[in-house]
This record gives C-alpha cells, structure tokens and sequence, in this order.
C-alpha cells in the first residue's frame, strides 16, 4: 500500500491525536476503526518495526511550587515597521527541581490499562479531567501562550487525590491487576496529595518516519 505525502502528513499529526484521547477515555467506533486503519499502513510501510504499533512510552509528570517568567524577545525593528505580532513566549521556573519534579515512565499500553481501570472503578467521567495528556509537552521547553494556558487549567491535586482515596474497590482491583498497578495508583496518590500537578506525556512520533 503506498502512501502519499499528504496522507503520510496527516497520519503522523492524527495518530497522536486519537492516542491523547485514547489514554484518557474510550475511543468511538469511528476513532477506532480510523486509528486501526492508519496502524496497518504503518505496520505494512514498516514490517520490522511491529513494535512501534503501540510502542510509545508515556511519561507522567508531577510539578509544583511553579511560576511563569516571560522571556518574550524584545520586539525588533522588523516588526515594528510590517507591524508584524511579537509572539509571547514563557518558561516554567520551580523552585527545587529536586524535590519539587517527579517522573513515571510506562508502556503506552500499560497506561490503557491505567484508563481502564479508573472506568471500572467508576471514575470513567472523572479520569479525563484528573489527567491533562499531550504529546511532546516538556515543562523545561519554552511556552507559547496556548501551551501556558494548558498548564494552568490543571485540575486542583487535592480534587484528585479525594478521587481516588474515596473510590471503592480502586486498591483491591489495582491488586489483582499486579505490583506495577498499585505501585502506580500510589505514586498519583502521594503526588497529588502533596501538591503536585500531573500531567501525562507521549513520546512524539518521529518526524522522519514519515519521510
């Protein structure tokens, strides 16, 4: 099956898409019968890269004690003279990156067995809101103000915490799926309850895989 460049362009920007959304809720029959089509193309293009179907790691994050320092360029005399928009541009500072940044790493796979369970325990409606998802999202990478704008529509830890300390059942289902589920379930629990905010990253795809 060949593919056309244009084609190939919307696969590597959709695949991500349908992936966000995956690891928080249940994909429609649509969705799914869309990404299943796109995956075979790739699997096809790529018969000794199977793995990568559903290889991509997904790496939470916890955050706190953050500000917002604006390190927008002074606007130059170009712009000034074409009126051209000086774009804001932000970087997250913390004040101990040490005790303040917390990372968990887990197969993309893994992490639909995470959704999974929170829909089994209940939290199906909540689990989208608990956990902000995006795709090549490093806190340590300068922000446009859209991307600003994402990390401070974070949900409220303690909101998040209460979502799982009161859900019944969550640490006897966690168990029967095994150690990493629960050491997982623990590590959002002490995080939120600390303070901190979390937010799950999925490693990009590869722009030259499209190639």
């Amino acid at each position: 099956m060949s593919m056309h460049i244009e084609e190939a362009r919307r696969m590597a920007i959709r695949i991500p898409e349908i992936r966000k959304k995956e690891l928080r809720s249940k994909l429609t029959a649509a969705e799914q019968h869309e990404l299943d089509q796109m995956l075979a193309i790739k699997a096809e293009r790529y018969p000794d890269n199977k793995e990568q179907q559903y290889a991509e790691n997904v790496r939470l994050t916890a955050i706190k004690n953050i500000t917002f320092k604006d390190v927008t360029r002074k606007e130059s005399l170009f712009q000034k003279l074409f009126k051209q928009e000086n774009l804001k541009e932000y970087r997250i500072q913390i004040l101990d990156e040490e005790e303040d940044v917390a990372a968990y790493t887990f197969h993309f796979t893994f992490g639909l067995e995470i959704r999974q369970l929170m829909e089994d325990v209940g939290l199906g409606l909540d689990w989208p809101n608990m956990l902000p998802v995006d795709d090549a999202m490093t806190y340590t990478d300068p922000l446009d103000k859209e991307d600003r704008g994402w990390f401070e529509a974070f949900p409220d830890p303690a909101w998040c915490f209460s979502k799982l300390q009161e859900t019944q059942e969550l640490e006897e289902k966690a168990a029967i799926h095994g150690e990493k589920m629960v050491q997982v379930i623990q590590w959002l629990k002490n995080h939120w309850k600390n303070g901190y905010q979390i937010y799950a990253d999925i490693d990009p795809i590869e722009e030259d895989e499209w190639d």
